[in-house]
């Protein structure tokens, strides 16, 4: 379908996806009432920054992070926007009927699109008279304002998802609608017209399901972000492929036909495509139900943190997990750093003896709509600090949490303290208070016996012990998820089990439990 994007009207993406209780808009007119900013982690250019991230990172990482930044500049640009459409298809929405003329609010979408998909809450019917004022055979009639102190703006909807989790307010949102419609009748700006004639036939998705190459095994992944294109795919075992793609956004897919696999915009599951392993990479709430769907299929889930968002997501897993053990992968880097590795060779630990840790975590400051912000999401212990408590476990062969504590200060930094079975003690400072030079930035000091490891920014190594400071180097954090990849590939390939039934249990219990104080 067309999208007005970066400035051009182009038929090159797909159309939204027709979920659940939603309906598919013909659009006949849209107006742009104010963008929405404040979704996306964006950052001006600055030829001393790039060589920070240079210095911190390597050539490779910027280059494949300015490679996707560049091409996600089109979907940053989100407008909350109103308009008037016909009704092509609904699905699980009663009361409503193909042919219907209806006012709709888009409140995170892009400059003007052909068609959209919305929920029933953000639709009111209208009367043919009012549609068939801005009805145009050619295209879609695109109106503008500046600002957002318009009375039609719900301050609460400005980047408002579905997936967000929460609920706007139906009494608020009517009226809304009402005034929207009143506002129509009465319009006095001057439109551009946006050709699209004839109109696109709707497509979900693209090409038919890519020919996997004989020796190779089939992959799917749900969730096409900045993370699954410049860490997930550059770093696969050639012989895992993607041959299925999963992107609700049709902005951030841009055209499909830049993927050597079939892509589409629906994030349900699918068994359709045959895919041996599904890299679960979206919306965090979204993982554990997609994780769980793989293995039912017979399939091996890959799963991005945090795996599972509530104590039911992992009560299911759990249970599968008995059943089928050993086809669930999560992608904690940390396991994968070979600096880690270092520190337990130097530790001089057993297995199973304590190793006790203190992290200091910084963690980039939110934009104040990012998705990391839903209630869906929980709280920054289950989107970030899940890696440093799965850290702490791994350490310690994943001995069973006995004693824990979590509490949030009044400038928004989490504290938590945790006890192992074995002894081993935690504690874990979380704050997004300070300098977003380089993203994310951590102090991880390891302690057993007179032995003392430090890591900071999974990059600068120091071993010292009684005596001295026996070993000080410095390696390239981004090893982690390059090794990462390429241990789980290379297991999977080979038919070795993911994550044991006590990693999973304990480090998800565990984050729950903590994400539960504080929230």
């Amino acid at each position: 379908m067309y999208i007005l994007s970066g400035g051009k009207w182009r038929d090159q993406y797909l159309d939204y996806h027709l979920a659940s209780g939603s309906l598919r808009i013909e659009v006949a007119a849209w107006l742009n009432l104010a963008e929405a900013k404040g979704i996306y982690f964006e950052r001006k250019f600055s030829l001393r920054m790039l060589g920070e991230y240079i210095r911190e990172i390597g050539w490779r990482a910027v280059y494949l992070k300015i490679r996707s930044r560049l091409a996600e500049s089109g979907r940053n640009q989100k407008f909350y926007s109103i308009g008037i459409g016909r009704l092509l298809e609904s699905r699980d929405c009663k009361g409503f009927n193909a042919g219907d003329y209806l006012i709709f609010i888009a409140p995170m979408h892009p400059k003007a699109a052909e068609r959209v998909v919305l929920p029933a809450q953000l639709v009111r019917r209208t009367d043919e008279t009012l549609y068939l004022q801005y009805a145009h055979i050619d295209g879609v009639q695109h109106y503008a304002m500046s600002g957002t102190d318009s009375e039609l703006v719900l301050p609460e909807l400005l980047g408002w998802h579905q997936e967000s989790g929460f609920a706007p307010d139906t009494t608020r949102l009517a009226s809304c609608l009402e005034k929207a419609t009143v506002f129509w009748r009465q319009l006095k700006l001057s439109s551009s017209l946006l050709r699209c004639s004839p109109r696109s036939e709707i497509r979900e998705n693209s090409k038919g399901i890519e020919p996997v190459a004989k020796g190779n095994i089939s992959a799917a992944i749900y969730g096409l972000g900045n993370y699954a294109k410049t860490q997930i795919m550059p770093n696969l075992d050639a012989r895992l492929q993607i041959s299925e793609i999963h992107e609700i956004d049709p902005t951030q897919i841009g055209n499909p036909g830049n993927y050597k696999a079939r892509v589409t915009t629906s994030s349900e599951f699918s068994a359709q495509g045959g895919c041996r392993v599904v890299f679960a990479a979206g919306y965090h709430h979204t993982h554990a139900d997609i994780a769980a769907r793989a293995i039912e299929s017979g399939s091996i889930a890959v799963v991005e943190k945090p795996v599972v968002t509530t104590p039911a997501q992992l009560e299911r897993l759990l249970k599968l997990d008995s059943l089928q053990p050993g086809r669930l992968f999560s992608c904690y880097h940390m396991r994968h750093n070979p600096l880690f590795a270092e520190a337990r060779n130097d530790l001089g630990v057993n297995p199973g003896e304590a190793v006790h840790i203190t992290s200091d975590v910084y963690e980039v400051a939110l934009p104040p709509h990012h998705w990391y912000n839903w209630p869906s999401a929980r709280s920054h212990l289950v989107s970030n600090g899940c890696h440093w408590l799965d850290h702490f476990l791994f350490m310690n062969d994943y001995a069973k949490p006995v004693k824990f504590t979590a509490s949030k200060a009044v400038n928004g930094d989490s504290l938590a303290q945790v006890e192992l079975a074995n002894g081993a003690c935690l504690f874990l400072h979380l704050t997004h208070l300070g300098s977003p030079r380089v993203g994310v930035q951590d102090h991880v000091v390891m302690r057993a016996g007179s032995r003392t490891v430090s890591v900071t920014n999974g990059a600068v190594y120091k071993f010292e012990d009684e005596m001295c400071l026996r070993r000080s180097f410095t390696g390239n954090r981004m090893n982690a998820y390059r090794q990462m990849y390429r241990n789980i590939s290379a297991a999977i390939v080979a038919g070795q089990p993911g994550d044991s039934h006590e990693a999973l249990r304990y480090t998800n219990e565990l984050i729950l439990a903590l994400d539960a104080m504080i929230s």
